[in-house]
């Protein structure tokens, strides 16, 4: 599978980006799928991306708790990172009926949003840790989430879910970790703590169907901070760098 926009440096094969007025597709009968009227442009944009992406990272999580004896109204998830990716899944997490759902950013903006998303937030200078043991107190004993969402990418981000989740209980991870700072938990320590990891590429193209519903309902183009012609993209990309002007996701107009 390639991804557009990912070219590798050393031979050079990959796919270029699809942010153009026209995109070459390859194998375009299997990867390209026709929006339903009732889908907006603007939620197909999150649908074929981000929205598929941070509903298979709550699922993936769901799906490995099946077997728990957990009522999924009665599960709690912790979402580490609140950028697009982060409220998407909690959009997914809401829709798969999740009873409970923290968010962690550092970004003020960010938890406002994730809150408007229906999860509580919380900063990294609140203690998370101590914050979801005592939102647990009454379903397990506060020995941590059933499930925790990773979508940084950072080794940080990934330690510090591992220590949010309780003895039993999963880590989904879509975050893309190209770092060489190796993994934050030794193998004794999961079998110890019996958690359940699960990590890997969406596999979006085949999620876009049975999720036209699910995106029309979730109310998740609310993230969409920022529309703007393709000629500004450069300055788009160094704003979402910086973190400038409460950007959190931008919609190019190839045509304006």
């Amino acid at each position: 599978a390639k991804l557009f926009g990912w070219i590798n440096d050393e031979t050079g094969d990959g796919i270029h980006g699809a942010q153009a007025q026209f995109v070459r597709v390859p194998n375009a009968d299997s990867t390209l799928v026709v929006l339903p009227p009732e889908v907006s442009f603007e939620d197909g944009v999150l649908l074929g991306d981000i929205f598929a992406t941070g509903y298979f990272c709550a699922n993936n999580a769901l799906s490995a708790l099946a077997d728990s004896g957990v009522s999924k109204n009665a599960l709690t998830a912790v979402v580490v990172g609140c950028g697009p990716v982060g409220l998407c899944a909690i959009a997914g997490a809401q829709a798969l009926g999740f009873g409970r759902i923290y968010a962690i950013d550092r970004v003020e903006s960010r938890l406002q949003k994730a809150q408007d998303l229906g999860a509580t937030p919380i900063h990294p200078d609140q203690d998370p840790l101590s914050v979801i043991r005592e939102a647990t107190l009454s379903t397990n004993g506060g020995y941590g989430a059933d499930a925790v969402l990773e979508v940084v990418g950072a080794y940080g981000a990934l330690e510090t879910s591992f220590k949010l989740v309780r003895p039993g209980g999963v880590v989904s991870s879509v975050g893309v970790h190209a770092h060489d700072k190796g993994f934050p938990v030794s193998p004794e320590q999961c079998y110890d703590k019996n958690v359940t990891f699960r990590s890997g590429r969406c596999p979006a193209r085949s999620l876009m169907p049975e999720l036209c519903h699910t995106v029309r309902n979730s109310g998740i183009s609310q993230i969409i901070s920022h529309r703007v012609p393709l000629s500004r993209a450069s300055e788009m990309y160094r704003m979402f760098e910086s973190q400038a002007d409460g950007i959190l996701k931008v919609i190019f107009d190839p045509w304006a």
